[in-house]
């Protein structure tokens, strides 16, 4: 297995740093093609279907019986797949952070996740924007530019700063939920921060600079890279009311320390119990 995810990296690593190549590229043009998938607020641009494109092309080129996970899927083949097999199955985001990446904002990625018998074995995060590329391979550490990157120490909200991604207020059907957590969460945490890019947030509880974050309502290809780094730089991954984290249902808190962790589950569970936030009703 270590000789295969050695060489699975090997020839994906340089892919990566072309992707965010042609990501920095559409980055850095003022106009962009924008177009609305669904609701007013899920954009896509025509540099997310590039990418895509230019992935899966590469990798069906080498290895034409892998299967792919991606936000995009931009290529019509029996090789996407919305089921997680025990095939070599790359979950892919071409670029997350649309809204960020159309406003030059520089919280935007291309995430590579690898998945072998339903295990992520590999991940790499490319912010070009930030000049930052993010490696992991399982059970060898996390790397920014090639460095170590450790998780943080802290063990108390009142001393963190956690991200939550409050983009989820426009689904309607979780937007109470999100509402009362977002009140316990922010009320107890030092800082309360939003950056509209799941990888990135990852990316930075991995390195420190981020002590938690908590995630509902997503997709395989927002954590599958990102999950990875944080583990692989020492950090705790687990579903929001413990238990295993699923790739494929990808509900999750990740925390530098499982006591930070557990004091984030329980505030989730108190806003839960309540019918409004603040805990009074309308």
């Amino acid at each position: 297995m270590l000789t295969e995810i050695e060489e699975l990296y090997n020839f994906i690593f340089p892919l990566a740093q072309r992707a965010g190549d042609i990501l920095i590229e559409g980055y850095n043009r003022t106009e962009k093609n924008v177009d609305i998938k669904g609701a007013f607020y899920d954009v896509v641009t025509d540099y997310d279907n590039k990418i895509e494109e230019f992935l899966m092309g590469e990798i069906l080129a080498k290895y034409p019986y892998h299967k792919f996970i991606g936000e995009e899927d931009t290529a019509k083949n029996n090789n996407v797949s919305k089921e997680l097999t025990d095939a070599p199955t790359w979950i892919i985001d071409p670029i997350d952070g649309t809204s960020n990446f159309i406003k030059q904002i520089p919280h935007v990625c291309v995430s590579i996740g690898l998945a072998i018998n339903k295990q992520i074995v590999l991940g790499i995060v490319n912010n070009p924007a930030q000049g930052k590329l993010y490696t992991a391979k399982l059970g060898q550490g996390a790397f920014c530019n090639g460095k170590p990157i450790h998780v943080s120490e802290c063990e108390s909200l009142r001393d963190a700063n956690v991200a939550y991604e409050v983009s989820l207020l426009h689904v309607h059907n979780v937007a109470n939920k999100h509402i009362k957590r977002i009140y316990h969460v922010g009320l107890h945490a030092r800082r309360l921060l939003a950056y509209s890019c799941v990888v990135d947030e990852l990316c930075m509880v991995a390195a420190g600079n981020l002590d938690a974050f908590y995630i509902e309502d997503m997709y395989p290809w927002d954590c599958a890279a990102g999950s990875l780094l944080v583990s692989e730089a020492g950090g705790v991954v687990t579903h929001p009311f413990g238990g295993p984290f699923d790739i494929m249902k990808p509900d999750l808190i990740c925390a530098g320390t499982e006591k930070l962790r557990k004091e984030i589950e329980n505030l989730l569970r108190k806003a839960d119990q309540e019918r409004s936030v603040g805990g009074t009703d309308p």
